[in-house]
């Protein structure tokens, strides 16, 4: 057996420490990644903007029941927000998400309580649900739900923090770098001589121990009283540094390419799009391969074709839309009733037709006739 996926690989210890250490650490881009990532503000957002999007778009069937499972009511204990949300930030954060289809309910499943196996031979897939670390239920391949956004081999996803090891690691140095020099108060490196005097390794270290306790946290800016016996100096301390730091937005547009998101979704100002033209690259060029995952293995599982619908995120200012319907309706793209209903209006008795303007300015009815001005 070719063993894969272990999502418990990383989850049996308790220590919040410790689990982001593995998740920093790992080379095993299947390793199970904790929930500790996200004190990163941008792997958060990353991952709240993409699940939000996902969640928050119903997609469509052709069969009620199948728009209610996904969009509604998937379980008696979720709903189909919170049920999409949850896919798909284990899909982001682990590479790997679950849900396992019982009739027509479907019920999510952490990565940390799924081990998934392939035969080297057959290829066959075993599904082996352990909720408690104890016991064990393995469920068919056609009743699990199993989505994945970057794959090697088709069976298997891959974290997008994967690719994100040594960004997180500087980000990290630099905000600890930025903690300890607000966490000191006004002091840099502080130099102490003592005179006259050999001081031993644990004299050393309770003299910096209660200088540090007299300067810095609450007592920074305190006054300070010595003897002739010792001398205190700072060492200058280079601001450039923190203000590199400060100002570095590296990391971030790194985090947001990782995750196919424009720069300015993490905040970061890009000089190269406008609103319009970031919208439209966010929506084409992140989203549409988000949703196709879900999709994709919605349809294979279940057996329908299934679609988002995204009329959410391409909701426009009230006078775009109105000049939007009005333009589908003149070119013969929607029915005068469907124009109406895209700016919130009831529908009409003759709204159930196509109408073209021709080169005079003359309208023609998809009766043909005309209506001269």
């Amino acid at each position: 057996m070719s063993f894969f996926v272990k999502s418990n690989a990383a989850s049996g210890t308790d220590d919040p420490f410790t689990e982001a250490l593995v998740s920093m650490s790992s080379d095993d881009p299947y390793t199970f990644v904790s929930a500790s990532v996200l004190r990163n503000s941008d792997i958060f957002a990353a991952v709240n903007i993409i699940a939000s999007d996902i969640a928050s778009n119903p997609i469509l069937c052709d069969t009620p029941i199948f728009n209610t499972m996904v969009n509604d009511t998937p379980n008696s204990i979720m709903d189909g927000y919170h049920f999409k949300y949850a896919l798909a930030v284990n899909m982001l954060l682990n590479g790997n998400s679950f849900a396992e289809i019982r009739g027509h309910d479907l019920f999510f499943i952490p990565n940390n309580q799924m081990t998934v196996e392939q035969d080297d031979v057959s290829g066959r897939l075993t599904y082996t649900y352990s909720p408690d670390g104890r016991t064990k239920r393995q469920i068919a391949p056609d009743s699990i739900l199993h989505f994945k956004y970057f794959t090697k081999d088709g069976v298997s996803g891959i974290s997008p923090l994967y690719a994100l090891k040594d960004e997180r690691q500087i980000q990290s140095a630099g905000n600890k770098l930025l903690t300890g020099f607000f966490s000191q108060g006004i002091h840099g490196t502080t130099l102490v001589k003592v005179h006259k005097t050999e001081l031993g390794k644990d004299a050393k270290e309770n003299i910096r121990k209660a200088l540090d306790e007299a300067t810095t946290g609450d007592n920074a800016l305190h006054s300070m009283v010595l003897d002739d016996s010792m001398d205190i100096s700072n060492l200058s301390l280079n601001t450039d540094v923190l203000k590199l730091v400060n100002s570095n937005d590296w990391t971030t547009r790194q985090i947001a390419k990782a995750f196919g998101l424009p720069p300015e979704r993490l905040g970061v100002e890009n000089a190269h799009s406008n609103s319009e033209q970031s919208n439209i690259q966010y929506l084409q060029g992140t989203l549409q391969h988000y949703f196709d995952s879900f999709t994709s293995e919605l349809s294979f599982k279940l057996g329908h074709s299934f679609s988002f619908n995204t009329d959410k995120l391409l909701s426009l200012d009230p006078k775009d839309q109105q000049a939007l319907a009005v333009g589908s309706f003149t070119g013969g793209i929607a029915m005068r009733n469907e124009a109406r209903a895209k700016i919130g209006l009831p529908p009409t008795d003759d709204g159930n037709v196509f109408l073209n303007l021709d080169k005079n300015g003359a309208e023609n009815s998809e009766t043909g006739q005309t209506i001269n001005n």
